[in-house]
């Protein structure tokens, strides 16, 4: 499969290098990345973190994450929330009659396109 990517030039300039580094294409280059991040993914469903540890042990773990994984990992950990009933109560008085905007508001949107 082809698939087209756009990726600012200091990364496309460092899979350049990397590639040559290594004797591989880019293609192969990105095929390892995106192995890398779908098992980074799985491994992030299965509530897991990825670190990297140095092999004699002596240094402390470093964790590998990026954007998208760590909003992956936020979602997942969903937690009950329970609130007072005066404060649903209050939530739902401001959705029912909400506040009308004041003239700085206004002013401010108007500066802003809205």
């Amino acid at each position: 499969m082809r698939l087209e990517a756009t990726v600012p030039d200091s990364r496309g300039a460092a899979v350049q290098e990397l590639a040559d580094q290594l004797g591989l294409s880019r293609s192969q280059i990105i095929d390892e990345a995106l192995s890398l991040f779908l098992k980074a993914v799985l491994e992030i469903r299965q509530g897991r973190r990825l670190v990297t540890q140095d092999p004699r042990g002596s240094q402390a773990l470093c964790e590998l994450t990026t954007p998208t994984l760590t909003t992956l990992e936020w979602a997942l950990s969903s937690e009950k929330l329970e609130l007072p009933e005066a404060a649903l109560a209050k939530m739902q008085e401001l959705v029912d009659a909400p506040t009308k905007p004041s003239e700085r508001l206004r002013a401010a949107a108007k500066r802003h396109g809205r």
